[in-house]
């Protein structure tokens, strides 16, 4: 008489295509939120252009607005990662202005909206996944960058190195100072550069 109930292989055939619709539901569900939270920054972004753009004349420096002298006005609270609900980064993210029309660059946690211009539709905006920089350079995928600080006696005065104008606005508000670019910043500090790299891959 034939055993007509599951034999072995039946049962294992069953749990590896029960494996595969659960990995599908965890991949669906997944990517969805994954999704949210790109269209959440990319929301952010806008909404950080629009209040630059409004305010612009309440900057020193009207053609580069970056996140942290916004927050420093007081025209917009910290800006959080909808990724991990840490705030975005006050330095790498900024407004600047071609021909008077913005281009928006927005860092949250290691992901990068990078100098967009949105219009319409922003499903197709470019998000990247980027690196800490680091003096070493990678083998692949990266950009690089001049970045400033200055010597405050034997010891770097920033914990971290700036893009030439965030490091400006810091400059001009601790000393008091209206300086737009670094060239002139020679009395209140010495001023040193480095070259850093950061690995930059688009993922959306």
């Amino acid at each position: 008489m034939k055993n007509k109930g599951f034999g072995k292989f039946e049962v294992l055939t069953m749990i590896v295509l029960l494996m595969a619709i659960i990995a599908y539901i965890l991949w669906y569900f997944l990517a969805g939120s994954d999704s949210q939270k790109f269209n959440t920054m990319k929301k952010n972004a806008i909404n950080f252009s629009k209040v630059v753009s409004t305010n612009n004349n309440s900057f020193h420096n009207t053609e580069h607005v970056y996140l942290g002298e916004v927050i420093t006005e007081g025209l917009i609270p910290n800006v959080k990662s909808p990724f991990s609900g840490k705030d975005c980064s006050v330095s790498d993210s900024k407004v600047d202005f071609d021909n008077d029309l913005p281009l928006v660059t927005l860092q949250c946690d290691n992901y990068l909206i990078d100098a967009v211009r949105f219009s319409g539709d922003y499903n197709n905006v470019p998000i990247y996944k980027v690196g800490k920089w680091q003096t070493e350079k990678p083998k692949k995928n990266y950009e690089e960058k001049v970045l400033y600080n200055c010597m405050d006696g034997t010891k770097e005065k920033y914990p971290e190195y700036y893009e030439e104008l965030y490091f400006v606005f810091r400059i001009n508000e601790d000393f008091g100072r209206s300086h737009f670019f670094a060239s002139t910043i020679g009395n209140d500090c010495r001023v040193v550069t480095k070259t850093f790299y950061r690995t930059k891959v688009r993922v959306k």
